[in-house]
């Protein structure tokens, strides 16, 4: 068990960090007001979306396994990569910052309508892809997610903390998704009179709360990996 905690102190900070995802929720929020049955939407967006996940974080293990055998895992060669980490995300969060003022949630849904009249395969599919293309479009949370994967790969603790870490990432990570798909299946008709304005504010506000996040996480970042190599 000291395996996992090990790998949980590493992962969860960065599973919050990629959990931070106002686009994400846009679109979502999108699909699930638009639907009559919130269930199959909800849930094939949500199966796209861990599809994405899973590639990702996958990526991330294999990069680990590669840095844990050979001489890039020490502490100076991996300080280094954090500050570079830290370094990309201080770059998204003015990239986020100079953005447009627009819902970049409406254009993908718009790239991929939905019939209602489909058949129920074809709207699974069709809300399985729009998941996949919208979570795989969230560069800032491919990031944390590839972050935690490296960790979990050079720790290369065995199978099962390596699947409990993940389950757990997963978890934290998939929260904005998590969270109102449960409020829309427990609670349809009320989760529809809010969606609109919380769609609105996020719309509105999504791109700066995404750069604030980013901006405070990369210099953390940045200023931890200076410490690791003695700069401050």
């Amino acid at each position: 068990m000291s395996d996992v905690s090990s790998l949980a102190i590493h992962i969860i900070p960065l599973a919050w960090a990629a959990a931070v995802s106002p686009v994400i929720l846009s679109v979502f929020l999108v699909v699930m007001s638009l639907s009559d049955d919130p269930k199959l939407p909800g849930v094939s967006f949500y199966l796209g979306a861990i599809m994405v996940f899973l590639i990702t974080v996958f990526i991330g293990i294999f990069l680990g396994h590669k840095l844990a055998g050979s001489d890039a895992a020490n502490p100076t060669t991996l300080a280094s990569l954090d500050m570079f980490l830290g370094a990309v995300l201080v770059l998204l969060a003015f990239r986020n910052f100079t953005a447009k003022d627009e819902n970049k949630g409406s254009r993908i849904f718009k790239f991929l309508q939905v019939d209602p009249e489909a058949g129920t395969f074809s709207r699974f599919r069709k809300y399985f892809v729009l998941g996949f293309i919208a979570f795989l479009t969230n560069f800032s949370s491919a990031i944390f997610i590839l972050a935690a994967g490296r960790e979990i790969g050079i720790e290369n603790a065995g199978f099962m903390p390596d699947a409990v870490a993940i389950i757990i990432l997963a978890i934290i990570t998939l929260l904005v998704i998590e969270v109102p798909l449960l409020f829309f299946l427990i609670l349809p008709q009320k989760s529809k009179k809010l969606t609109k304005p919380i769609n609105e504010w996020i719309s509105s506000h999504g791109n700066i709360v995404t750069g604030l996040f980013c901006l405070f996480i990369g210099l953390l970042i940045i200023y931890d990996g200076m410490s690791k190599l003695g700069m401050v």
